[in-house]
């Protein structure tokens, strides 16, 4: 779909607060999201500086997107090419996770890490590219601008034959990715109310 005056243009570091509160408010009610904080006003607190972590370390090595008016963000990262900076793990933003979301949170997030990495490691090898977010304003959703921010990496993709690989918690998210030639490869329900993850993967020229 074309939108008018819109284009897909990099994220500055200088947006990456602003791209946390927009994930926020997309993810708000998303499974893993209420899993890691149920209680409402934490979440409304904590979420935004949970982003901010994620977004700053995909962004060594990694590549972030966004529109022209700031309607959504894409953050991707490349596992596999060590053409790509590297995080020092000294200084990877993570590290301070543990301390802002509390005992509780964290230990619920590394359950569904521990999934996930499986998840992925099981399904894809060597340089692949890895939509680790893709969030469109509340609003502006169902007007094509997820399908334009994912569009570039995609292309590249094809171009250079490379996998690319995804997580969804939403059930309703799969149809969007299958238009875009993502499969599911494997899927797991986390125990204790956690979220059921769906891994999906898509070849090259899918």
């Amino acid at each position: 779909m074309n939108l008018p005056g819109e284009k897909v243009v990099e994220l500055p570091a200088s947006k990456i607060n602003d791209a946390a509160a927009l994930l926020s408010r997309v993810f708000w009610d998303d499974p893993m999201t209420v899993f890691l904080f149920p209680d409402t006003g934490e979440r409304r607190e904590l979420q935004p500086h949970f982003y901010v972590m994620n977004i700053e370390h995909a962004a060594v090595g990694g590549e972030l997107y966004t529109t022209s008016s700031f309607k959504g963000v894409a953050v991707w990262r490349f596992p596999g090419d060590e053409t790509r900076r590297k995080v020092e793990v000294g200084k990877d933003p993570r590290n301070r996770l543990p301390e802002m979301m509390g005992a509780g949170p964290f230990e619920r997030l590394m359950i569904i890490t521990e999934c996930i990495y499986a998840m992925h490691r099981s399904l894809v090898k060597g340089k692949h590219c890895y939509l680790l977010f893709l969030g469109v304003e509340p609003g502006q959703q169902q007007h094509g601008i997820g399908s334009m921010l994912i569009k570039p990496v995609l292309k590249r993709a094809d171009e250079e034959g490379l996998s690319c690989y995804l997580e969804t918690m939403k059930e309703v998210n799969l149809a969007f990715y299958r238009k875009h030639g993502f499969r599911v490869g494997d899927e797991k329900q986390i125990a204790n109310g956690g979220p059921h993850i769906w891994a999906l993967q898509r070849s090259p020229g899918a």
